[in-house]
């Protein structure tokens, strides 16, 4: 399974949930980009540090604002198995509004994953 798959599965309660390509439709969604990540560690080292961006879109200001909170906590309170930490990089940025008029945000990410 991959990185991105896992963060996917720890996002229980969030719907319409998309990994690397946000489609122009449904209007309230959700989806996770890799980023990259930092250097590794010593010859040998298993323990990954990837960064990844989750990018929020909803037609209601409140709603998606809300959602990026749920967001958070999801995820940092899910620190087990391959994930060892799960850091959120900043706060929530607020992206404005796309060409539909839809509000979109993004948070970004960094894991220690083994």
């Amino acid at each position: 399974m991959s990185m991105l798959t896992e963060i996917k599965t720890l996002l229980t309660t969030i719907s319409n949930v998309y990994i690397g390509d946000m489609p122009a439709t449904p209007d309230n969604c959700v989806c996770i980009y890799p980023t990259g990540g930092g250097t590794r560690g010593l010859v040998g080292d298993k323990t990954k540090q990837p960064t990844f961006m989750i990018k929020v879109r909803n037609t209601a200001y409140s709603t998606g604002f809300t959602q990026c909170e749920s967001i958070n906590t999801l995820l940092q309170s899910k620190v087990n198995g391959n994930f060892l930490l799960i850091a959120q990089e900043g706060d929530i940025n607020g992206l404005g509004k796309d060409v539909s008029n839809r509000h979109e945000w993004s948070m970004n990410y960094r894991t220690y994953y083994k």
